[in-house]
């Protein structure tokens, strides 16, 4: 007859499984509630579809999904071989709208949307170029700011204490240029979310 083993788990073996089953469970409640607050931009569409913005790349960041990274075409256009990046010079304007629908997640509300641009111009002596942008968040109204040779600039609409799961933002930028040239490079929209 064969002597029975029992065999009994060590204590720092149940300790360190124990440890390893919570950190998962930890990791992956922590990435469905992350998932959870992510905004969706929706009805994306642009005033001026062949040139400037382009309503048909612009997409969500994929490191940052409430962030919207704003689409511009490049290139030439065919009829008059101008070029429809975001760009004025030689005596040329460049204008453009962009619109979109921010939603919140289910049991959040959008407390903040940051609209950020970057871009170059001539800063010769005898450079004469200009620029402007504007946007509408929630039916408001508001400058974002006007420039000269630099059109990189940062505006943020607080609209916490409205507590709006759904937001309608458009931005419109204006270039002008006789002399030298002014162009608007990237823009971006991030949002903010707060649970209800």
């Amino acid at each position: 007859m064969r002597p029975r083993v029992s065999v009994s788990p060590c204590p720092a073996a149940l300790t360190a499984a124990r440890t390893i089953v919570v950190a998962i469970v930890m990791l992956l409640s922590a990435g469905s509630s992350v998932q959870a607050q992510v905004a969706r931009f929706k009805q994306i569409t642009d005033a001026v579809p062949s040139k400037f913005f382009d309503a048909a790349t612009s997409a969500p960041d994929p490191s940052n999904p409430n962030r919207l990274v704003i689409g511009f075409n490049s290139g030439l256009d065919p009829t008059t071989f101008l070029p429809t990046d975001f760009v004025a010079f030689s005596n040329r304007v460049a204008m453009d709208t962009i619109s979109f629908l921010v939603k919140a997640p289910l049991g959040y509300y959008i407390s903040k949307i940051i609209y950020t641009q970057r871009g170059a111009g001539s800063t010769g002596r005898t450079s004469v170029s200009a620029g402007g942008a504007t946007w509408v968040v929630a039916g408001h109204a508001a400058n974002l700011g006007v420039f000269r040779s630099d059109p990189s600039l940062t505006g943020t609409a607080d609209v916490t204490a409205l507590k709006l799961t759904s937001v309608p933002v458009s931005v419109t930028v204006s270039l002008f240029a006789s002399t030298g040239a002014v162009a608007v490079t990237s823009a971006d929209v991030l949002v903010q979310l707060v649970p209800r």
